[in-house]
């Protein structure tokens, strides 16, 4: 192989850009001391309160400095990776010590999540790829092998939480109310409204809620777990190791399954036997993070594009992009025209389509970005 030999012989004045961009990140070296004192303890544990009981909340900690090892690769400061560093490990410890996290790894959650907490363990890699440290998501009892599934939307260090608690969604509650219900045939639901709301935090409602929650979704497989695989890559990529890399194609392949047995649609709800629907009366919407609630086709496209993108870069081969085209093409053939502006549908429920919008431009300069496709 030839290697090319480029020589410069003039020196010119930086462009106005790049300077400004070199006294920006001056600027930020600059306020990382004074937003730590603000925010942590001399330990580096955070400012907040003494007891956590939620299951979500967790990821809030995390994500306080994960931009922080993103930083110090685009040029902070050495100081800045000596923060990243020692929050992670002060954070790491703070919840262990609420019981929200157990050997380094969230106890039991979702990949929603999940995603924002650990894409800070992702760049602390990258900024720091020499230091090993075993912070993988344990397999069992987590996988089923049978089924090529998760065995919960709810999953981490102790398994799949199949039961959850009051005290599990404590932290939740009256953010939730402002959601459309999780379920259409709840008792006092508006047949009206597609997008009615109940309250959560009236105990009497939350217990019927809380039923319907264990009952419903949190036994089986969903869509949003695709995000697992990037941490599956991670390990991948840190290893060379190609049970990982064959962990995330057999996953995927498994959900590019269930949208083929689906009419090309992926059904947001895998019960504990792999059935479609098995748990909701056999309908294919309805589950948890799913078409309906509590954000509709963004929990679906997204996981597939997360993915999709693993598997491209783990193989080179871009047709692990196509079950995240699908649904986008899907929602498009679903579009409507109002007021001279095309919408696509942001959930599905028993009366079909519903909550059109504008198409969220996010997914395809993503999958555009990867592709380079003229038809993406």
């Amino acid at each position: 192989m030839t290697c090319a030999t480029l020589a410069a012989k003039t020196r010119q004045q930086p462009p106005d850009w790049a300077m400004r961009q070199r006294q920006l990140i001056a600027v930020m070296d600059r306020a990382a001391h004074p937003f730590v004192e603000h925010s942590t303890r001399p330990d580096g544990t955070l400012i907040q309160r003494t007891v956590w009981t939620s299951m979500d909340g967790t990821d809030n900690g995390y994500e306080a400095f994960l931009s922080f090892p993103l930083f110090y690769l685009l040029g902070g400061g050495e100081h800045i990776h000596r923060i990243a560093c020692k929050e992670w490990d002060a954070i790491t410890y703070q919840y262990a010590n609420y019981g929200t996290v157990e050997r380094e790894f969230v106890t039991g959650f979702d990949w929603f999540h999940h995603s924002e907490s650990y894409t800070y363990i992702y760049y602390l890699a990258m900024a720091d790829p020499e230091n090993h440290i075993d912070r993988a998501l344990r397999y069992a009892p987590n996988w089923d092998a049978q089924h090529c599934m998760i065995r919960s939307p709810l999953n981490g260090s102790k398994g799949p939480r199949f039961v959850t608690t009051q005290t599990d969604w404590d932290y939740h509650r009256p953010i939730l109310s402002g959601y459309l219900a999780p379920y259409e045939d709840i008792e006092g639901a508006d047949s009206s409204d597609p997008l009615f709301r109940v309250d959560w935090t009236d105990d009497r409602v939350f217990a019927r809620v809380l039923d319907q929650i264990n009952q419903r979704m949190t036994r089986g497989d969903v869509p949003l777990n695709l995000s697992a695989t990037s941490l599956i890559t991670n390990a991948y990529l840190y290893t060379g190791e190609d049970k990982y890399r064959q962990w995330v194609l057999d996953y995927l392949q498994a959900w590019e399954a269930r949208c083929a047995a689906n009419d090309g649609i992926m059904p947001d709800n895998i019960g504990p036997n792999g059935i479609i629907g098995e748990l909701m009366d056999g309908k294919w919407w309805g589950g948890y993070y799913g078409w309906r609630w509590p954000h509709g086709a963004r929990n679906i496209v997204e996981p597939a594009l997360v993915a999709g993108s693993c598997a491209l870069l783990m193989t080179g081969d871009m047709s692990h992009l196509d079950l995240a085209r699908s649904q986008l093409d899907m929602l498009w053939e679903n579009r409507r025209e109002e007021n001279g502006q095309f919408q696509v549908p942001a959930r599905h429920g028993d009366r079909g389509w519903f909550d059109f919008r504008p198409p969220d431009p996010h997914f395809y300069i993503h999958l555009y970005y990867l592709s380079q496709s003229a038809e993406d």
